[in-house]
This record gives C-alpha cells, structure tokens and sequence, in this order.
C-alpha cells in the first residue's frame, strides 16, 4: 500500500512539473499562491521571487527552491513580481505556514494577512501598550500565553512598520 501511495504522489507531481513546463507564464519564474482561510491574495500567479519570514529564519524562494515546508513567524511576507522590480508588494502575516513544492512553486497559507501600507501606526502602538500591560498584570496562564502571543504579533507588526 505504502509503495501504491508513494508512486501515485511521483506520477502526481511528475504532471505538475509537465504542466509548468509548458506554461511559458512560469519558463523563468514561481508559481506562487497565497491565501488566508476566507480569501485568495494570489492563486497560481508567476512571481520572481518570494521572502518569508519563517519561524528558523527569513528565507528567499525562487524558482527551482529545495522542496520545504515552514512555519512562518509573525512577519512580512514581500513579493517581487518581475525582475529588477525594486519595489516589493509586503503583507503582513500573524503567522502560518509555506511549501514550497518540487514543481516551483510556493503556497503560503497564512492565518491572516494585510497589506503592509493598511496598517495603523496608531492602533498598532495602542496594541503594543495593551498587550506589554496585560502580560505584566495577568497571572492566569492561559490568559499570559494568549497576551505573549498578541504582544509578539503587535511587536512585529511595529518593527515591520519601522522598517518599511
């Protein structure tokens, strides 16, 4: 059964890789699809190049990546689109994960994700205040944990805001 299941998985991706070669849209670049559970940011679309904000490390995917799977820390996911593009697309990412698959191409599901440039300078800052006093005056653990995880989120959220 294993060996079944093994053989139709490389039958499988053997016809993806078929079918991106002769799509002349993905000759030289990534099929990259992108979504949160409500919406599609990007469905099959060919990219240059993708950097993920991992949770081992940020990484670049371009074509021919090593096949990897990620899970992806609060950060900027950034997309250049066409070659010498300076100026990438960033959304911000709570969190989630990326494969990048055999067939050059990259999925990320993330948990939730907005454009870098919606974001609130002020109601981030609000969120980093609410959430530095809620783990410092929460001794419930479970609440603590919930209260780490939004301060980590506002965190980067604030440094991604910095940089940008």
């Amino acid at each position: 059964m294993f060996r079944s299941v093994v053989m139709r998985a490389a039958r499988t991706a053997l016809r993806a890789e078929e079918a991106a070669a002769s799509d002349p849209a993905f000759a030289t670049k990534l099929k990259f699809n992108f979504s949160i559970p409500s919406t599609p940011i990007y469905a099959a679309a060919p990219v240059r190049m993708v950097i993920v904000p991992g949770a081992s490390g940020v990484f670049g995917v371009l074509k021919d990546h090593v096949p990897t799977t990620a899970a992806m820390k609060p950060g900027v996911v950034q997309i250049q689109e066409n070659e010498g593009e300076t100026e990438l697309k960033q959304y911000f990412v709570s969190g989630g994960f990326a494969f990048v698959k055999p067939d050059s191409s990259l999925d990320i599901q993330a948990v939730e994700a907005v454009k870098l440039e919606d974001l609130d300078v002020e109601a981030v800052k609000k969120g980093v205040a609410n959430y530095s006093a809620l783990v410092s005056s929460t001794t419930d653990e479970k609440e603590k944990a919930q209260a780490e995880i939004g301060l980590e989120v506002y965190q980067a959220m604030a440094a991604a805001l910095n940089a940008a």
